[in-house]
């Protein structure tokens, strides 16, 4: 490969976004680390928060994760005290997803490190250039059908609308 090829390759916008996606999941997790939630438990309380409670299989769904994994997840936010099973009150062989107090507070705790860690990324940006930044990222999203609430890492698998 010539340096120009990599040269253009390097400015692609694949690239950019994909070098700043990376980076910027990677402060998430750091960010977090000190809550002792992960982004993904972080995705599905957050879920939960804005949609209330949902059985496991809608979870999975929602989120991309196979089955398995989200057993395995909620087993691990469950023994944390992030969530709780509530038997269905509808069909009794199944279980609701409930955040629990200190699921809701660590849900509140992370939502406030976002401005700081959006300012540490885009800090050089004006207020007027974020917004059109927002705006580019969340009409390229759609125009490649991705679920707003979802991040592809959280999945573990790339996703898309049909």
């Amino acid at each position: 490969m010539s340096k120009s090829d990599s040269t253009r390759y390097g400015d692609s916008l694949a690239f950019l976004l994909s070098q700043l996606g990376a980076q910027s999941a990677a402060m998430f997790a750091q960010q977090i680390a000190p809550t002792g939630v992960t982004p993904r438990q972080f995705a599905l309380l957050s879920h939960l928060a804005v949609g209330g409670p949902k059985s496991q299989q809608q979870l999975a769904d929602l989120l991309g994760i196979h089955r398995n994994n989200m057993v395995d997840l909620v087993d691990a936010m469950e023994g944390a005290d992030l969530v709780e099973r509530v038997r269905d009150q509808v069909d009794r062989r199944a279980f609701e997803i409930h955040p629990t107090a200190e699921g809701m507070a660590a849900v509140a705790q992370i939502n406030a490190l976002v401005p700081a860690l959006d300012a540490e990324i885009a800090g050089q940006l004006s207020v007027k250039q974020r917004h059109a930044l927002i705006d580019t990222l969340r009409g390229l999203a759609d125009h490649l059908g991705l679920d707003a609430a979802v991040h592809p890492s959280v999945a573990g698998r790339q996703r898309s609308k049909p």
